[in-house]
């Protein structure tokens, strides 16, 4: 029975290098990601960022305009509520994988042993609450898992409401 939310932010992003995330990643609806994160039930956004790794941030901190970020909730038991949030918050300080980064942009297969992008710390968290199921291998390694992928992942699993008018 899912009676709690875990919450997803993504993000399309007005930095030069989200665009070139955007590009490689390819179409996706109702935009292309170049970030996600999730949302804590005190309102901080928290996720992987390239200055200064996994964080807490305060709603805005991004100065995204609303039509360019929307809020997916993942239906989930108490259990995977409380795993994914506690991953969440134990991962803050975690460096940023800036080798997948490259990988990605190179489209080649490079990764940082115990750092991540920021759509692969939300699958792996994802994956340590069992949302994702843990005993099913994915077929390809979370370093690897850019933000669309995430939300196709998503999608495949929960409805997503597209009105990116939905309040936060």
């Amino acid at each position: 029975m899912a009676d709690y939310i875990i919450r997803l932010r993504f993000v399309h992003g007005t930095a030069i290098s989200s665009d070139l995330i955007e590009y490689r990643e390819g179409v996706c609806l109702p935009f292309t990601p170049s970030h996600v994160e999730c949302v804590r039930d005190d309102g901080k956004y928290v996720g992987q960022h390239g200055d200064g790794g996994m964080q807490a941030r305060n709603p805005g901190y991004d100065q995204c305009k609303p039509e360019d970020e929307f809020f997916v909730d993942l239906p989930a038991t108490f259990k995977q509520y409380k795993d994914f949030y506690n991953g969440v918050d134990a991962s803050i300080g975690e460096p940023y994988d800036w080798a997948a980064i490259l990988g990605f942009a190179l489209d080649g297969h490079h990764h940082s042993k115990f750092h991540a992008i920021c759509s692969a710390k939300m699958f792996l968290m994802l994956r340590k609450a069992d949302w994702f199921p843990s005993h099913a291998p994915v077929a390809v390694p979370a370093h690897c898992i850019d933000p669309r992928d995430l939300l196709l992942m998503v999608s495949c699993v929960t409805p997503i409401n597209f009105d990116r008018k939905a309040t936060p």
